[in-house]
């Protein structure tokens, strides 16, 4: 007899996983857990171990009962498996140091979700994740899978429209933005609803409630006095007053590009490297406080890794499938007609409400002009992008390539692709016979 739900996580070598358990942890109560089985591929073998050992102590400190092991056999690992949660990376964080390399190279911005590194990472990424999904449907067709997987927009896009099994997307930057609200007004998080539109990374909040008090006119009218309050914002709040929007963080390297090349290119310059440069050291540093066998719970660093709250947003959505228990949430979805501006099949970064049956979008009036364009260009890119992963085209990775708006011309962006397949040749081999 089940005690609790069960969860496997594809990835589970990632230095996120202790994240991750602690939530379980933390939300024992709301989600019992009986089993949580970590997969990864044999590249990734010692440190899914060290995941694991450590996730059995923080479990063990907490009284849990639930079981905690781990394998390299994905297919027999996923057959009954509740909610399977995708937080792989295909060729690891070398990959993304290529991919910022090249970006940077040919004067473009090297990130790992947009730009050109986002292309590289889901040409990648995206049929892997299909074969996966199709393995799911296979053994476990009644599973849920919880994307994490980045780039999270395309990657959980190409879920819903390549596979029948039923997959919400998620990201931690909602509910960062949600807690940053919160402490700037003083109030508890959870009694703050944001509604948020628009694409994984691209999205905005036109509306804050507080206890179904809508605070947005009032939060607008005062921009000037609660902006400098909210934490890393790379805009002015006459930019916010402008747009009548609270722009997600990502949309510095859309609004604020040549800054951000410039930071990344002294960054290379000072002999610091890109960004997985940095990150790699963090892992480094966190795998050797994992291993020591006196650790038993997620260490403070953990949140220079980034990602922070995404255990929040992951346990909350568990929750709410399992248990049936409704929530407001801003997660990835299929659009369906919810922003009328783009295709019913694109997944969008909307707000939704969550329970038993699923994440339905809740209703959106029309995207204002301030931003729709942009949102349409990079969703046109997106699905583009998409179609070539699937297919190995490359006059369509070309033309994905250019419509990327960080990609400054076509030049550039015929030199990106042609370095992108070159180097990650044995991370495309749908690309080597086209």
């Amino acid at each position: 007899m089940r005690t609790g739900v069960r969860i496997v996580v594809i990835g589970g070598g990632s230095s996120y996983t202790p994240e991750l358990i602690d939530g379980f942890i933390r939300h024992a109560a709301d989600l019992p857990v009986e089993r949580i089985t970590l997969v990864d591929v044999p590249p990734g073998a010692d440190k899914m171990q060290v995941v694991g050992e450590l996730g059995r102590r923080m479990l063990a400190r907490a009284g849990l009962t639930t079981t905690l092991d781990w394998t390299l056999e994905r297919r027999s690992a996923l057959a009954g498996a509740d909610f399977v949660c995708f937080q792989f990376r295909v060729g690891g964080l070398p990959a993304r140091e290529i991919d910022e390399q090249i970006a940077l190279a040919h004067g473009a911005i090297g990130q790992e979700t947009v730009g050109a590194g986002g292309f590289a990472k889901a040409l990648r990424t995206v049929p892997v994740a299909v074969e996966m999904a199709e393995e799911v449907a296979e053994v476990n067709p009644g599973a849920w899978i919880i994307n994490f997987t980045n780039p999270s927009g395309m990657v959980t896009e190409a879920l819903l429209n390549y596979s029948p099994v039923r997959t919400i997307g998620l990201c931690n930057v909602p509910i960062n933005l949600q807690a940053a609200i919160a402490r700037v007004i003083d109030a508890e998080a959870d009694t703050i609803r944001l509604e948020m539109f628009g694409l994984n990374h691209l999205s905005f909040v036109r509306r804050i409630w507080c206890r179904g008090r809508d605070l947005w006119p009032a939060w607008l009218a005062d921009i000037e006095q609660h902006w400098p309050h909210l934490p890393e914002q790379p805009f002015s709040a006459k930019l916010i007053r402008a747009i009548g929007l609270i722009p997600n963080d990502y949309l510095k390297y859309y609004w604020l590009t040549q800054e951000m090349l410039d930071r990344q290119r002294e960054a290379h310059a000072a002999g610091k490297g890109t960004r997985a440069t940095e990150v790699m050291a963090v892992e480094a540093s966190l795998f050797e406080k994992y291993r020591d066998p006196s650790l038993t719970e997620k260490p403070a660093e953990l949140s220079m890794r980034g990602g922070a709250l995404y255990s929040e947003v992951a346990v909350a959505t568990m929750v709410s499938l399992a248990t049936d228990r409704p929530q407001e949430m801003v997660v990835n979805v299929r659009n369906g007609t919810t922003l009328a501006e783009l295709p019913p099949d694109a997944a969008v970064e909307v707000s939704c409400l969550v329970d038993g049956r699923g994440a339905r979008p809740l209703v959106q009036e029309p995207m204002p002009m301030t931003v729709r364009g942009l949102v349409q260009q990079v969703k046109t890119y997106e699905r583009m992008t998409i179609e070539a992963a699937m297919t190995g085209n490359r006059d369509l990775a070309l033309a994905a390539l250019i419509n990327n708006p960080l990609v400054p011309t076509a030049t550039c962006a015929q030199a990106i692709l042609a370095d992108i397949l070159r180097r990650h040749r044995a991370y495309l081999p749908r690309f080597q016979s086209s």
